[in-house]
This record gives C-alpha cells, sequence and structure tokens, in this order.
C-alpha cells in the first residue's frame, strides 16, 4: 500500500493543518508549469492529499494501513476459500468484457464550470465476422454445456460435492469446431474511438466517471469505459477540497482604489480591500468556491509590491 504520508513529508500523526501546509508547498514546488520534470510528482501528491484531506477516505486509508485484514470477512486474513472458488467460477462464467481506464487531464475551471472533453483511446470491439463468437462451436459433451462439472469426495458423514470448472471446455461450455479466420478465435478486433465524456461541476482529483459499454469486449458483452480525472492546478490558482485559493499581487494603486479585481470562473469579482490588510492571514470571500456537498469559499492570499519611490512621492 502508498504511504501517502510519506509522499507528503509527514507522519500519521498530522494534523489537518499540517496536511494542507505540506501539500501545499509541494504542488506550488512540483507544478507542472513551474516544474516541468515534476508532472508525476504532482500527480502522486495530489492524490494523497485527496485522500488525507477528506476526514472519511482518510479514516479508512488509516484504518487498511494500520490493519490490512481489516476489511476480509470476521477478521480472517484468509477470508473464506469456498467462497474465494466460487467467486472466480462466477467471474469466469460471466465472461464480461473489462473496463478500460483512461486518464484526463482537466484545468480547474473546467471542474467548475463543468466540460465535455474529448477522449481518444483504444479497445477490443465484438469481431463483425463471427458476430463475437469466435468460430464454429459445438456443446461440449464432458460438461453438456454447463461449463462446470461436479464429483464426490469423502464418505459418509465427510462426504461432500465439489464443483469446479470443465477442463474440456475451459468452462465455456462449447468448444471450437473452425476458429474464425479475421480475429483468430479471440472474438475481438482492435479499433480506436474517440468520444467526448460530460465533465460534472466539481469534479475532484482521482474521481472516475464511468461511461458504460465503452470498454472491452468478451464474449457476453462489453465493460465500461473509467475516465480517470487529473486536476491540474492553474496558476495562481489551487482547488483543495470545496475551496479556491487565489495568490495575488497588489500594488501601490490598488491599495489606493481600495479595491482590485480577480477573474473567477464565473467572471471577474470586484474585492474590497480591508482598512487593515493581514497579508499573512488570506481574505475570505464566501460561498466563491465550489457546491458539492457544501458551498465552499475563496481565500486570496495577498503579496504586495510596492516602489520605494512612490511610498516617498505620496
Amino acid at each position: 500500500m502508498k504511504d501517502y504520508y510519506s509522499v507528503l513529508g509527514l507522519n500519521d500523526k498530522a494534523t489537518e493543518d499540517e496536511i494542507k501546509k505540506s501539500y501545499r508547498n509541494l504542488a506550488k514546488e512540483f507544478h507542472p508549469d513551474k516544474n516541468p520534470d515534476g508532472a508525476e510528482k504532482f500527480k502522486e501528491i495530489s492524490e494523497a492529499y485527496e485522500i488525507l484531506s477528506d476526514p472519511q477516505k482518510k479514516s479508512n486509508y488509516d484504518n487498511q494501513k494500520n490493519n490490512p485484514f481489516a476489511n476480509m470477512r470476521g477478521g480472517n486474513p484468509f477470508g473464506n476459500p469456498f467462497d474465494i472458488f466460487g467467486q472466480m467460477f462466477k467471474q469466469q462464467q460471466r465472461r464480461r468484457g473489462s473496463d478500460k481506464v483512461v486518464d484526463v487531464v482537466i484545468s480547474i475551471t473546467e471542474s467548475y464550470l463543468g466540460s465535455d472533453k474529448v477522449v481518444q483511446f483504444s479497445r477490443n470491439t465484438k469481431c463483425e465476422t463471427c458476430n463475437g463468437g469466435g468460430g464454429e462451436k459445438r456443446v461440449c459433451q464432458k460438461c453438456k454445456g454447463s461449463g462446470q462439472i461436479s464429483f464426490k469426495t469423502g464418505t459418509g458423514f465427510f462426504g461432500q460435492t465439489v464443483i469446479q470448472s470443465c477442463d474440456d471446455c475451459k468452462g465455456h461450455g462449447q468448444i471450437y469446431i473452425k476458429i474464425c479466420n479475421t480475429c483468430k478465435g479471440s472474438c475481438t478486433t482492435p479499433k480506436s474511438e474517440k468520444i467526448s465524456v460530460k465533465i460534472p461541476h466539481g469534479v475532484d482529483n482521482g474521481e472516475m466517471l464511468r461511461v458504460q459499454n465503452m470498454g472491452d469486449f468478451q464474449e457476453n458483452g462489453y465493460g465500461d469505459l473509467i475516465v480517470r480525472i487529473n486536476l491540474m492546478n492553474e496558476p495562481n490558482i489551487q482547488k483543495e477540497g470545496d475551496d479556491l485559493y487565489y495568490s495575488v499581487l497588489l500594488n501601490l494603486d490598488d491599495l489606493k482604489k481600495g479595491e482590485f479585481e480577480v477573474s473567477h470562473p464565473n467572471g471577474k469579482l470586484t474585492i474590497k480591500i480591508p482598512e487593515l490588510l493581514n497579508t499573512q492571514t488570506p481574505l475570505r470571500v464566501k460561498e466563491k468556491g465550489f457546491r458539492r456537498n457544501k458551498v465552499g469559499d475563496m481565500y486570496l492570499e495577498i503579496d504586495l509590491s510596492i516602489n520605494r519611490n512612490q511610498l516617498v512621492n505620496n
């Protein structure tokens, strides 16, 4: 299991403020706009923060990290062996196609407004020549088309019936007579796809969007396409939970006017400068963040750029 605390340079005793501070410092250092070689590290940092900044996700992660057997039935590290075989058999019988996972990079503005992204990927589709059958088949004589065989073990009170996959047809229930020349029995042919995926408001880094039946084909149907979101912070803008953080540079003219403008995804906002401006404390603009489970805020981290001669002349 990946150690998300180490990724952020922390230990598992780190507080919420320490997690947030470490993430923001590392995100600035490895943001691809400032560090061309930092894309992978930035992605790893964002993934760690996504887990550790959410109380429920953090709790689940900590429980699993400290007790790797916590999610297993009854706390038994070996689980139920008969249940494992049953699951394997069901998966084999189902033979639905695999899901495809593709990564999509979006900006904070695209997440805020929602957007349509074109996704390109390759997948295995149903072979048109054999209609996904792989060729001509006959019913397996050993299992009579069921795909499974049973036999008894033990005697008397200790006797039991064991069911397993048929070794003649490999659990398919049918055996090839003639294999399709197009797909060579694979039932599929490769295909390049390009589709438009709707990105909803507020989608966050690491979240998954599912597009049904756009995955790989395998005998009894298609898997799904899983679109994994990679949220890239924009220059001077970061997303933390449902809140937006802006880095703003003010000059003397801004201070004289008593206000300045910020380019918010919904349009420009005019921000009043308080009489007592403390650059160590971000300005909070209520309800200008993301609207999901709750309404987030916008925080403005102020920096000043003032020419000393301007102060003397004024």
